[in-house]
């Protein structure tokens, strides 16, 4: 983003000072940049166009406050260097907990999502409330041998291993769109195998 240059900043640039004041012959100089500054303020002023006051300030919601505050971060956890996001203290404040739900069910209500993509685990909590808030299939997506039938797997490599996924064949059709809720985003593995295992249109959380 630009921004105009005005005459007082054009004009300090172009004249070095010494010990705060204008020295020599950089004064005359001072004086003749502002007096060509003052005159170009008159001679355009109508035919500049008054700056668009910025617009009003996006109100917060406040809803977000309660969330951020119910999530504890744990340092360390599950090994050495990383911080966690722990989300098992929102969920004891049920008020708090649907705050979140409904913030995203405000967010994609409306938006012809077909399927919502729970990754295992914390994906299996919001996941469902939202599907069926939206009017939504949900899917979920898990880790091996847990899905019985025919599956589709993804291996992928996320902050302090690697991982794979899996989905049951036939759970998307051609052309659905799939919201996906992530289980945590650390280095994105696990989000990019599942954008991958699902092969269509998607929104994230």
């Amino acid at each position: 983003m630009g921004e105009e240059a005005n005459c007082n900043v054009a004009m300090e640039s172009a004249a070095p000072k010494e010990n705060g004041h204008t020295t020599g012959g950089a004064a005359a100089e001072a004086k003749a940049a502002a007096a060509a500054c003052a005159e170009i303020a008159v001679t355009d002023a109508a035919a500049v166009p008054k700056p668009t006051p910025p617009p009003a300030a996006v109100a917060v919601d406040p809803r977000l406050q309660g969330i951020s505050d119910a999530i504890r971060v744990v340092p360390h956890f599950p090994k050495q260097g990383i911080m966690f996001n722990d989300i098992t203290p929102l969920l004891l404040r049920p008020g708090v907990f649907k705050d979140a739900v409904d913030i995203f069910v405000e967010r994609y209500r409306g938006m012809a999502i077909a399927a919502v993509a729970g990754i295992e685990a914390r994906g299996f909590i919001f996941g469902p409330a939202i599907a069926l808030a939206i009017g939504a299939k949900f899917i979920p997506l898990r880790k091996p041998k847990k899905l019985p039938g025919e599956v589709i797997s993804e291996t992928y490599v996320l902050e302090y291993g690697t991982d794979c996924l899996q989905m049951h064949v036939g759970a998307i059709e051609p052309g659905e769109r799939v919201l996906i809720v992530d289980d945590l985003v650390a280095t994105g593995g696990t989000l990019c195998a599942a954008i991958r295992l699902l092969g269509t249109h998607y929104f994230l959380i």
